[in-house]
């Protein structure tokens, strides 16, 4: 049996390289499908399920990897497996169960626990926007949602990689994927791209402006597809982009076409409320909101004072001291002023942060758009550390 262990040992590093696309959903299914039989000890169906897996999809690094499991198993070698693998590439073998555990994990136990609950971040979504993209790092999936008549409907979701070095983005090079709201700013076809690219890519718009204020580095983050040879790269693979499937990013472009600045809210801490929690902390900060539209409106400087905080709000960055400043897309213009649409999220990986965009319109012609971070203090005060102007499309 050994010689034969180690002959699907050494297919892990040799896969046939092809840059085919496949349906990752019916992937993943067989996938773990093979996995639950393999689990349950039952030997025989999960060897006649891994032989069509690597059959159909050559590129399954995972399908091999359960493969050799089998068969050591089968030959009462099962601890072999990480003792042969010790000639291979570090991780190799780790990076690939690690995928297989959280697929797992996923689909047998966070989508159950999260069963009528919401992402906390996506408080109220824009309707100028129809999609939002929610990547929960911890669970590795880049989640498509769109505003159904008011409420939140998921309408695909895929597994995704993040930076091999992990997440919260400092610095360029660093290799982290960077945590917070951030915006599609195009698509590249994967013709015009290198082959590590897959598929094409979505470039988004790291550094923002929060960003800047902390003086982080770096640029060129995507959503892209996968190298040919694999089907998916492991949980932490790539210099800090987004990583899916080629057939997943395919799917993704044909969901969200090439509408600009569509929203992509990266988040490390995910926290999942039910629709009452959602509405009550929504209505907070819409209410503050409608309190600091009328005080434009009404030159009420006293409360705009009171309104508009000094930076900082956090220790990093306590070199900035600097007032907020209101935008100055107000300028001139007075009377029928209406807001027309908000999109409101939490800003992931900041304590007690968010971000509002703001659409107002001035006749039938003016159309602004103001984006402002909000910090709710410890006193349960709202603060609005930095506001800037953006196009009226966000």
């Amino acid at each position: 049996v050994k010689p034969l262990l180690c002959l699907f040992i050494s297919l892990l590093a040799t896969f046939p390289i092809t840059g085919y696309s496949v349906n990752s959903e019916s992937y993943e299914r067989d996938l773990l499908g093979a996995l639950e039989r393999l689990l349950a000890h039952d030997q025989g169906n999960a060897a006649a399920q891994l032989e069509t897996l690597t059959q159909s999809y050559p590129n399954s690094r995972s399908g091999y990897l359960l493969y050799a499991d089998l068969l050591a198993a089968r030959g009462g070698l099962t601890p072999a497996i990480s003792q042969a693998m010790g000639h291979l590439e570090r991780d190799v073998v780790s990076e690939l169960r690690e995928q297989l555990s959280i697929r797992w994990h996923y689909w047998h136990t966070i989508r159950a626990a999260r069963q009528d609950l919401w992402p906390a971040a996506l408080l109220q979504l824009s309707g100028q926007q129809k999609f939002t993209l929610y990547m929960d790092i911890p669970a590795a999936r880049l989640i498509v949602y769109e505003k159904d008549g008011g409420q939140l409907k998921e309408v695909d979701n895929f597994y995704a990689s993040i930076g091999v070095a992990g997440f919260k983005k400092r610095r360029e090079g660093d290799q982290k994927t960077p945590v917070g709201v951030y915006r599609i700013t195009g698509f590249i076809p994967g013709r015009k791209l290198h082959e590590r690219y897959g598929s094409g890519a979505l470039p988004i718009d790291y550094p923002n402006e929060l960003d800047q204020i902390y003086e982080r580095t770096g640029d060129g983050i995507w959503l892209h597809g996968t190298e040919p040879g694999f089907i998916n790269r492991a949980p932490r693979a790539s210099d800090g982009c987004l990583s899916l499937a080629n057939g997943d990013f395919l799917a993704l472009h044909r969901i969200i076409g090439d509408t600009p600045s569509v929203p992509v809210v990266i988040d490390s801490a995910p926290e999942w409320i039910a629709p009452p929690e959602l509405l009550r902390r929504r209505e907070q900060l819409s209410r503050t909101i409608t309190r600091w539209f009328k005080a434009r409106l009404e030159s009420d400087i006293p409360l705009l004072d009171r309104l508009y905080s000094r930076l900082p709000y956090s220790d990093e960055l306590a070199h900035h001291s600097s007032r907020a400043q209101p935008s100055s897309g107000f300028t001139g213009l007075a009377g029928n002023l209406r807001l027309e649409d908000t999109q409101l999220l939490t800003y992931p990986g900041e304590e007690h942060l968010y971000v509002a965009d703001l659409w107002l319109t001035h006749g039938p012609q003016t159309k602004l758009g103001i984006r402002q971070y909000w910090h709710r203090t410890t006193d349960n005060e709202w603060k609005i550390v930095k506001e800037f102007s953006i196009r009226p499309d966000g």
